[in-house]
């Protein structure tokens, strides 16, 4: 986990904007719901471990900090049972659907994580693969079962609009409570079995010669790639008329069922490409002729 505050530059969605970026979700939110973890573990009867909790900072620029930590572990790494990454939890919202990735790096993750949900009556959506694009991953590739929790992706993501107002604090501190479940429901009884994933990213392309100019949804669950925010004013997806709420289900000749076959369709397209984006939207079934 990170915290930025900047006033635009490299990363920003909006460099031209003065104005400072507070971060206020991304990730303000995780530095508020680790000191809320510590707060509720401290007074737990159900804990004889100790934690550690630590805020990264360079996460943005390659995983810097965690990297690091990883390297100059303070304790023997064989003592580190598991790592829980909260980056981006500030926007839990009416769904209560919270993201876990990682879910797959130890099979004492699953009965763990039902308890933690059913205890705050959180929905969750799993991914398995150990590797993304958020601190766990240093701890993954070092033989540590790692999860991230992420209320996931918005279109303030990035600009000035990341702002205090916007974060959802009862549901905020729901994730905060919801970690500590988790860890409750692990329990002390020894190491967590660490397991390789199949890391289904790993073998795609994790970065594009063409952008449609839009925010995935990260959170649905459904057949196809759901447009949570289209962030460019004159990028292909707003040239070609796709609006939020969008489900990409097709582009060109892929069929897109969910975020990675969207990634392979899109690392097939170079500058200067046209396609066929095919959208459900409501019930409708939509064609847009997109221009990279």
């Amino acid at each position: 986990m990170s915290w930025r505050i900047s006033t635009g530059g490299p990363g920003s969605r909006s460099p031209g904007d003065s104005l400072i970026h507070n971060g206020a979700d991304d990730n303000a939110s995780g530095v508020a719901a680790l000191l809320e973890v510590a707060h509720q573990l401290k007074n737990s009867d159900a804990l004889s471990s100790n934690v550690l909790f630590v805020a990264f900072s360079g996460e943005e620029l390659g995983l810097y900090g965690s990297k690091h930590f990883v390297d100059a572990m303070p304790v023997p790494p064989d003592q580190v049972r598991y790592m829980i990454n909260l980056d981006m939890v500030g926007r839990l919202g009416d769904s209560r659907r919270l993201v876990v990735s990682g879910t797959g790096t130890s099979p004492a993750w699953a009965s763990a994580l039902d308890a933690a949900a059913e205890a705050t009556n959180i929905t969750l959506a799993e991914d398995p693969s150990g590797l993304g694009a958020s601190d766990h991953t240093s701890f993954y590739l070092d033989d540590i079962p790692a999860v991230h929790l992420f209320t996931g992706a918005h279109d303030h993501y990035h600009t000035p609009g990341d702002d205090s107002h916007r974060i959802d604090y009862d549901g905020l501190h729901d994730v905060a409570t919801f970690a500590v479940r988790l860890v409750e429901a692990l329990g002390d009884d020894g190491d967590l079995p660490f397991t390789e994933t199949d890391n289904e990213p790993q073998g795609r392309r994790t970065s594009f010669d063409v952008t449609l100019g839009v925010m995935p949804d990260y959170t649905f669950d459904g057949t196809g790639m759901r447009i949570d925010a289209v962030t460019e004013d004159d990028g292909p997806a707003a040239r070609a008329g796709l609006r939020a709420g969008d489900v990409v289900v097709r582009v060109g000749d892929v069929t897109v069922d969910d975020i990675y076959a969207y990634m392979d369709a899109l690392g097939e397209l170079a500058p200067g490409d046209a396609t066929t984006v095919v959208v459900k939207r409501g019930d409708q079934t939509l064609k847009a002729e997109v221009q990279f």
